[in-house]
């Protein structure tokens, strides 16, 4: 009989012995120790909240953000004047008078052609500006002589001598109309203020104080060959 008491209270002292420790080993965990004495607790870990996604751009908008501002609007293209496909007189050689004339030989006989629909500068013409008079006369005969260099001039219509002795005939080097090329520079204006032709690039040069319309300190860049 002694042996089945004894067996129950054996059970139910490990029991409470198995108890006790737990709480001894809690009461340790929970008790600060000499190292934690002077330390600073460690801040919680809170869980950030996972990024949005951005939203979808809207269709057909045309703009990004970060453009912010609208596309500058292209300038109307300027007309032009392509070469014909033949001409009526081809001069292989020619000599520039101004900025509107050069002398050549047709049918071994000496001409004198003036660019038509525009009025160039005369060699002696001088020009006011802020660096006060320069031979813009000079500057517009020497622009022009350096287009042609040693190229051919090739002229259609090429009208009868006037009175002056002149022939007026539109002419072009390589690509290059003549009259548009001088007046494009500022050394020309149209003989027709209102040409389709000439007068969009009247304006232009004008605008950017081009040739003439500049006070001379700057010698225009050298025409690119086409």
């Amino acid at each position: 009989m002694a042996p089945l008491i004894a067996g129950p209270a054996l059970t139910a002292a490990a029991l409470l012995w198995l108890s006790e420790d737990a709480e001894r080993e809690d009461l340790a965990a929970a008790r600060p120790t000499i190292l934690d004495f002077g330390r600073l607790p460690s801040p919680p870990v809170l869980r950030q909240p996972l990024a949005a996604d951005p939203p979808p751009p809207v269709e057909g908008s045309g703009r990004t953000a970060a453009a912010g501002t609208a596309a500058k609007a292209p300038e109307p293209a300027l007309p032009l004047a392509p070469p014909p496909d033949s001409f009526e007189a081809l001069f292989p050689r020619v000599t520039v008078l101004d900025a509107g004339r050069f002398r050549t030989i047709r049918d071994r006989e000496p001409l004198v052609v003036h660019l038509a629909g525009i009025n160039g500068l005369a060699f002696s013409d001088s020009c006011e500006g802020t660096v006060g008079r320069w031979n813009c006369g000079a500057r517009a005969r020497a622009d022009l002589a350096r287009l042609i260099g040693p190229r051919a001039v090739g002229c259609v219509g090429i009208a009868a001598e006037g009175d002056d002795g002149e022939s007026r005939a539109d002419c072009w080097v390589g690509n290059r109309n003549l009259s548009l090329f001088m007046v494009s520079r500022g050394w020309a204006e149209p003989a027709d203020p209102a040409d389709p032709l000439l007068a969009p690039y009247a304006g232009k040069a004008k605008a950017e104080k081009l040739g003439r319309y500049g006070d001379g300190s700057l010698r225009p860049p050298d025409p690119a060959d086409e």
